[in-house]
């Protein structure tokens, strides 16, 4: 058996030629480690692909035709909720109670109630808690005749000292007539009768089957003073201003009077969202900066929602009317010197133990503030910097 071998020029041709090919690779021109970045960026590249946002927080919202509790349609219609990764779904409800009801049967995430509005359906719903003070409702007055009356203002003015003031004012009542729907308003009488030391004795009641005779008795004449309801009172001053004049609120009435609007929810949806919980804080708070720097922009807002479903035709006129005299609405800076300051006499707290000690609703020994954890949740909203932040932010 023969054997050929290749002549040795050949091979040499074929080792160069294999050594040519090899510095022409790409491969072979790169180190491991510059091939490393290559590889790291192909890694990463699947974590730069967009994401979609996290779906909003639906929160099912039971709303009333009050105007207390209207900056949850502002909210809506200025898109604030959006925002904030909320959305309002809103049910709209009679009072405060249907609302509750609502709530114990897990059909709605929100009510807007009040303090005292709540007493009645502890024992019923006792996982229910107020976390959010809306605004002060001032809607409780005295009215008298003009011409026939002075007014706390004008004691003050006269005497310089509100406890003087305060004095002068309850004792003009003495032996005087008052026409009233007694079934909702002599508690509230006789509490403000004490604060000047009087009671029941001293003046005269005209009973009247509901509020609205009892207003209508003192357009026509019957009486010298008198305290209602809101939509009486409005009447009474803003159609009657000629005849009427508003004596005196809180500044006379004492804890009594002295009234908040609130947002409750359950203590369960409470813990499972905190975050939201001070998203609507901060919407609130945002709103009664409107109310006190551009209202105008608001109230029409306000004006169509509370049309729409309260059966009234309020104008904005009759609004700007309704905030000055009846609601106050302020910013979180002003809450924390009035509302949740126990040292001042606009406490919400102070109208709270009143209340409680004059309830036949609750228990003895009722522990309010178990209830109403208000003090907890205005502390946790001023330590969201980011939600302050939001709430200061230039108004549209």
């Amino acid at each position: 058996m023969s054997t050929h071998k290749a002549p040795y020029w050949l091979m040499v041709l074929l080792i160069v030629a294999g050594m040519l090919l090899a510095g022409c690779s790409p491969a072979a021109t790169e180190t491991p480690a510059e091939s490393e970045p290559a590889e790291t960026e192909a890694a990463a590249a699947p974590e730069v692909v967009a994401t979609e946002p996290p779906a909003p927080v639906v929160v099912r919202v039971a709303m009333t035709p009050f105007f207390d509790y209207q900056f949850f349609a502002v909210a809506q219609e200025f898109g604030w909720d959006e925002e904030l990764g909320l959305d309002l779904q809103f049910t709209w409800l009679t009072q405060s109670g249907p609302s509750i009801e609502a709530l114990a049967a897990g059909s709605v995430d929100t009510v807007n109630t009040c303090v005292v509005c709540n007493f009645p359906f502890h024992e019923a719903v006792p996982e229910m808690q107020d976390f959010l003070t809306v605004n002060q409702f001032k809607g409780f007055v005295v009215i008298g005749r003009v011409g026939q009356a002075r007014t706390y203002q004008d004691f003050l003015t006269e005497l310089g000292d509100p406890d003087a003031a305060r004095q002068a004012t309850i004792e003009q009542f003495r032996g005087t007539t008052w026409p009233e729907y007694s079934a909702n308003y002599e508690t509230l009488l006789r509490a403000m009768l004490s604060q000047g030391g009087l009671t029941l004795d001293d003046i005269s009641i005209v009973t009247f089957a509901d509020d609205e005779k009892a207003a209508l008795a003192m357009i026509g004449g019957t009486g010298d003073f008198y305290m209602g309801g809101l939509p009486s009172e409005i009447n009474l001053l803003m159609n009657h201003s000629d005849e009427f004049i508003l004596i005196g609120g809180a500044e006379i009435l004492g804890p009594a009077g002295l009234w908040y609007s609130q947002v409750a929810s359950t203590q369960e949806w409470l813990t499972a969202n905190e975050d939201t919980a001070l998203r609507i804080m901060a919407m609130s708070y945002r709103y009664n900066r409107y109310i006190q720097e551009q209202r105008d922009t608001v109230m029409p807002i306000v004006v169509e929602a509370m049309n729409a479903h309260s059966g009234v035709a309020t104008t904005v006129e009759d609004l700007g009317f309704i905030f000055d005299t009846f609601l106050e609405f302020r910013t979180y800076q002003q809450d924390q010197e009035t509302t949740y300051n126990p040292d001042s006499p606009l406490s919400w707290a102070q109208s709270a133990e009143y209340y409680v000690g004059q309830s036949q609703d609750l228990p003895e020994g009722f522990d309010y503030r178990l209830y109403n954890p208000l003090d907890e949740w205005f502390n946790r909203f001023l330590q969201r910097q980011d939600l302050l932040d939001w709430v200061d932010a230039p108004l549209g």
